[in-house]
């Protein structure tokens, strides 16, 4: 009986001595202590990526291509060959119109010899009839004479003004055949697409020996100096976005590179736009200006985070080290003497991981990590290592 009871009185002791062991070292806790450093709010969105200022090159005529002597991604000059192609048709026009401006050229200096031998002619014609008509008033000649010498004077002077109306239809003719030669010229010229602009070959789409149709791209050239980005912005967030503030621009096809450029514009006016979870949004457009880079294609979707606060040496904690209580009060669990102490904070700006804390802690402060945990005040805390 004795046995058994020592036996209790010694299963108590240990009991109680692990009870008090585990009060006395207290839960394992993880901390953070209170650092320095800068918090940036930003408003965050996907974008899409567009070139300012490209130029567009479309096909005129059908066309076959025959050289492509650049890639796309290539640096070029205001006139640089970009595409040459062929119309055999015009070709044949061209041809054609030549031999035809060459047939009028002869017919109209035909006609201009015809007139200039025809004005002789009348220059004499014109002599003889005034010396008939001296002659006659002198009595030396008949009437018929004079009157031979009047109708040949007559007729070279309808002959002269027949001649001279050939002459102009020739030259009327010559000049729109010339005129029809550099048309057709220009149409040829055409047929070699060059670059407006210096600039990136941004698409290139014809390949050697495909047949073009009027209107189809042939080339999209863009200035090499910069690009944009068009970014719907949640109206709500608005408020604090602003013209010239920072962007950093993140997108998969740039990997761990980061672009940074400035917002350029702010639309005036809102518009409903469908979310992807059906949900109707208003939103704003805003234009970010960005550094061409080579990785980005037109029509790219980008992420685009507007910098529209910055704390530069501010005082930090993890969001989730501090709590608000019911009554709105902002509160951490600080350890003093691996106790703990509830304190109440002064917050200011926050980014996704971070609060500002402007009262109630000082730099290098411990503070639990977690908030939300139920400790009591007061109640013996282990931090882990």
């Amino acid at each position: 009986m004795m046995r058994k009871s020592l036996f209790g009185v010694l299963g108590f002791v240990v009991i109680a001595s692990t009870l008090w062991f585990l009060l006395l070292r207290g839960e394992e806790v993880e901390t953070v202590r209170v650092a320095r450093g800068d918090l940036v709010r930003i408003v965050e969105e996907d974008g899409i990526v567009e070139v300012p200022g490209d130029r567009r090159i479309f096909a005129t005529q059908l066309a076959r291509v025959l050289e492509v002597p650049v890639e796309e991604g290539d640096v070029v000059l205001p006139g640089t060959v970009l595409v040459r192609m062929k119309n055999p048709d015009l070709d044949v026009r061209i041809q054609e119109t030549r031999t035809l401006l060459e047939q009028a050229k002869r017919d109209r200096l035909g006609a201009a010899a015809l007139v200039e031998s025809t004005r002789l002619l009348l220059s004499d014609a014109i002599r003889i009839a005034a010396r008939r008509k001296r002659l006659y008033e002198a009595g030396a000649v008949s009437l018929s004479e004079l009157e031979e010498a009047t109708l040949a004077l007559e007729r070279l002077e309808k002959e002269l003004k027949r001649r001279k109306s050939a002459e102009d239809s020739a030259a009327a003719l010559e000049s729109g055949l010339k005129r029809t030669v550099l048309e057709l010229q220009a149409k040829g010229a055409e047929l070699v697409a060059r670059s407006p602009i210096r600039g990136i070959v941004l698409e290139l789409p014809p390949e050697k020996d495909q047949v073009l149709q009027p209107g189809d791209l042939v080339a999209t050239v863009a200035p090499e100096a910069r690009m944009e980005v068009v970014s719907d912005i949640l109206s709500d967030t608005m408020g604090s976005v602003a013209v010239g503030q920072k962007v950093r621009v993140t997108a998969p096809v740039l990997g761990e590179q980061v672009l940074e450029g400035k917002v350029s514009k702010i639309y005036p006016h809102a518009f409903e736009k469908l979310s992807a979870l059906g949900v109707v949004q208003r939103r704003v457009k805003v234009r970010i200006d960005l550094p061409y880079s080579p990785r980005l294609k037109p029509g790219f979707e980008v992420r685009a985070a507007i910098e529209t606060e910055r704390h530069p040496g501010v005082l930090l904690l993890p969001i989730e080290s501090v709590r608000t209580t019911e009554s709105g009060e902002r509160v951490v669990m600080r350890i003093e003497r691996s106790r703990i102490k509830s304190v109440r904070v002064r917050t200011g700006i926050a980014d996704r991981r971070f609060v500002e804390i402007l009262e109630g802690l000082a730099e290098g402060d411990e503070v639990i990590r977690d908030a939300g945990l139920d400790l009591q005040e007061g109640s013996r805390v282990r931090v882990q290592r």
